[in-house]
């Protein structure tokens, strides 16, 4: 066992599945849609992922298959990921990738991706980590000027906890496995599993020790008088080292078995944990606090908070004083423990307003009390601590005798400094400077909350990208859609993105002759745009049943990007000029009562397919010669692992498909080709292609014949013979999830979508013939 000078490191880390309600009062129109209008859609979105892509996120086995998928990527493809060296001079065809950001904005306020834990250096101010939902671990040696990924290669970007060795700045842990479900269709959830750790500062890891069948790590704790004990909070109870990580075992704790969220040090041998019953994931789930005077070796059920509460966060001061922020009944309440955890006084907060604002403290978690909770105690007072939920951000300074509001989400705002709603994780520097962890990254207060700066997420690239698309009327435009940070628009050769819409961020075409116009789907709803997204109004429904449609395809045939096609309440619409009106597309040759769940289209004028169901199933796929006209249904796919998600079609009327399956057992198949698929499809082979990895998206090279590309768990990945063989596509691409590719109508241009590493575009252009 090492010893040092005593610290307090502070990490609560927090999050779980989105839930319904309101939006409170503060949020502003950029940043958040209607109460309304967010809540119904993010119910349909919820309810929509089961329809169009069922599948194991986070599940046990596919994030082992994962992990032993990226400890083969690097061995087999270790030139090609980041820090390999490329020598350009002696291969100037090399396709590099370069990450383009979102990495800064133009307006007083910029926002990163969601974060998970904030830990930081105690003896050196300048020195932070942060673990991201998507992006892995970052790290600061210069207080936020500048930040480097430490995590590029892992293989799980996905991130739910980060805690410091007390007794050694360099030694980290990491949890893999994102807490939330957020990652709209089923893409990019980023499961991981187990515990990394490091002993020189991120700069290597160690493969993951696993914690049983648990796929994510919500809370690591270091015990701060003895090293040797770790414990680690995850989706299936507490796990508990003795010996520095190395290996863990687990820890009852009475009951049910367990879900843990939170860990606490309550003095000496003291420390506390929250959990709740497995699957107990709705309001009234019965949060329980545990507590131990053994170094975590035993637990026993403290008293004194109510028997009907849901999630619960802990954090804890100095003089065995630790404050609990707990959902109960669709509203919050704060527990006091004065005795390290044993028993707990309620505060009553619904009985309380805000000293500076009109409001009862008991709406601080908003609707969404499994998603978004945060508390941290100043680490020499007692009396002050913070409280972090949807859309507040609330401090008190006489121990929970009252509370004021200290940050407001709402970046417009003239009463409170900015802060992104859903606040997730808080930290406390050396020097005193409070650190917070959002949905919209980091933010940091100098004084106690009064003034809040959001410039440490300038070069925080942990973007979590639902969608990108381009033009080739203005090479630089790129327009992202976002968890949580909405629609951002790159305008210059740089990494400069600003805001043109907040909330969730789903679809997005641009015009690809006038790259002043563009569309792009949130959940509030989807939006037009005809002066490069400087304004913004609701799209068009004309012709469409209902709601705008949830998802477009832009077909290459036509050189403008004004023909598109668009699903809408299941079935199919077409629109010739960019979505100003629409019109159905015949179902002559479908199944009645069908739902499609996708649609591709090619570079040869009437080409499409779709994949439909009839009441559920993998789908079959359907395609047209004829705009639509006239629909075949195609042999079924030989083979199949899953469901259906994806299709394409080359220049040469070549037509592609992948599934949403991993498992290669018993000759299953996750990708297929056909030049004339009413006949039959080809099973592809899989040399290349990283075994046991999801497929999120292919594209067909709208130039190239037979050329493909396809974006996994782990990367993009390209075939030059129709999916015969493939190799990792282009050098320096981190083990990321891919979520989306754009390819330029003429081939000119590559760029990808990552959950979690922003946005990303291929140097070389394309490949060498």
């Amino acid at each position: 066992m090492r010893f040092r000078k005593y610290a307090f490191i502070f990490s609560i880390v927090v999050g779980t599945v989105v839930l319904a309600g309101s939006i409170l009062a503060l949020r502003a129109a950029q940043d958040r849609q209607p109460a309304g209008a967010v809540e119904s859609e993010r119910e349909a979105r919820q309810r929509k992922l089961a329809e169009i892509r069922p599948q194991p996120v986070n599940d046990a086995e596919y994030a082992m298959s994962l992990m032993a998928a990226a400890a083969r990527e690097r061995v087999i493809n270790a030139h090609l990921l980041p820090g390999a060296s490329i020598n350009l001079a002696a291969n100037p065809a090399q396709e590099v990738w370069s990450n383009i950001g979102p990495s800064s904005g133009n307006g007083s306020y910029f926002d990163s991706g969601r974060l998970t834990g904030i830990v930081t250096d105690p003896d050196n101010s300048n020195v932070i980590y942060v673990s991201s939902a998507g992006g892995g671990v970052w790290k600061t040696t210069d207080g936020g000027a500048s930040w480097l990924p430490k995590t590029e290669s892992v293989g799980s970007l996905g991130c739910g906890a980060v805690a410091m060795d007390p007794f050694d700045s360099d030694t980290l842990y990491l949890g893999l496995g994102d807490p939330h479900r957020t990652g709209i269709l089923g893409l990019g959830t980023a499961p991981g599993l187990g515990v990394l750790k490091t002993t020189d500062g991120g700069a290597h890891w160690s493969g993951p020790v696993l914690l049983g069948d648990s796929t994510n790590i919500r809370s690591l704790l270091v015990n701060i008088f003895n090293n040797d004990i770790v414990m680690a909070g995850t989706n299936k109870g507490l796990f508990r080292s003795t010996d520095e990580g190395v290996s863990y075992q687990p820890v009852a704790l009475g009951g049910a078995e367990q879900e843990v969220w939170s860990l606490a040090w309550a003095g000496g041998a003291n420390f506390v944990l929250s959990s709740k019953p497995l699957n107990g994931l709705v309001i009234g789930a019965k949060g329980r606090i545990y507590y131990s005077t053994d170094q975590g070796a035993t637990w026993t059920q403290a008293t004194g908070f109510a028997n009907d509460l849901g999630r619960i966060t802990l954090a804890a001061g100095t003089q065995h004083i630790l404050y609990a922020l707990a959902e109960r009944a669709g509203d919050a309440e704060i527990y006091k423990s004065t005795d390290s955890g044993q028993t707990w006084t309620p505060l009553n907060i619904s009985t309380k307003e805000y000293t500076n604002y009109d409001e009862s403290v008991d709406k601080i978690l908003g609707s969404q009390g499994n998603y978004n909770q945060m508390v941290i105690v100043h680490p020499t007072n007692p009396n002050t601590a913070y409280f972090g939920g949807q859309t507040r951000l609330i401090k008190t300074t006489n121990g929970g005798a009252s509370f004021s509001l200290v940050s407001s989400d709402n970046p417009q705002s003239v009463l409170f400094d900015y802060v992104h709603p859903d606040i997730h994780c808080a930290a406390f520097t050396d020097s005193g400077s409070l650190l917070v962890g959002t949905d919209g990254g980091i933010f940091k207060s100098t004084n106690g909350g009064a003034n809040w700066s959001s410039a440490l997420n300038d070069g925080l690239i942990t973007h979590l990208v639902h969608g990108i698309a381009a033009t080739r009327d203005d090479p630089n435009v790129v327009v992202a859609t976002l968890q949580d940070n909405g629609v951002m628009i790159r305008r210059q050769n740089n990494g400069v993105f600003d805001k043109i819409k907040g909330g969730d961020g789903f679809f997005t075409v641009v015009s690809q002759s006038d790259s002043d116009k563009m569309l792009f789907s949130t959940n509030g709803g989807v939006y037009q745009s005809s002066d490069g997204g400087m304004s913004n109004a609701a799209a068009s429904t004309t012709g469409l049943p209902g709601a705008a449609p949830s998802r477009w395809e832009q077909s290459p045939h036509d050189a403008s990007g004004h023909y598109l096609y668009a699903i809408a309440g299941g079935k199919l619409y077409k629109s010739v000029n960019f979505g100003y009106s629409w019109a159905a597309v015949t179902t002559y040759g479908l199944p009645a009562n069908h739902n499609i769940r996708d649609v591709a289209s090619s570079k040869v004028a009437g080409a499409l397919a779709v994949i439909a169901t009839a009441g559920g199933g993998a789908g079959d796929v359907y395609y047209s010669l004829n705009y639509g006209a006239l629909w075949t249904k195609a042999a079924a796919v030989p083979n199949a692992d899953g469901i259906l998600i994806d299709l394409a079609i080359g220049p040469d009327s070549q037509f592609y498909a992948i599934s949403d399956g991993w498992n290669h057992g018993g000759n299953k198949s996750r990708i297929w080709t056909s030049n004339d698929p009413q006949s039959s499809w080809l099973q592809v082979a899989w040399d290349g292609l990283p075994e046991g990895v999801r497929l999120n998206v292919i594209k067909a090279d709208p130039v190239k014949n037979g050329v493909i590309y396809v974006g996994s768990d782990l990367g993009l990945y390209s075939s030059k013979n129709k999916g015969l063989i493939f190799q990792r596509w282009g050098y320096g691409l981190p083990l990321v999830s891919v979520t989306d590719i754009w390819i330029a109508s003429d081939g000119s241009k590559y760029r990808a979508g990552t959950y979690g590493r922003g946005v990303w575009q291929l140097g070389a252009l394309g490949f060498t013939n």
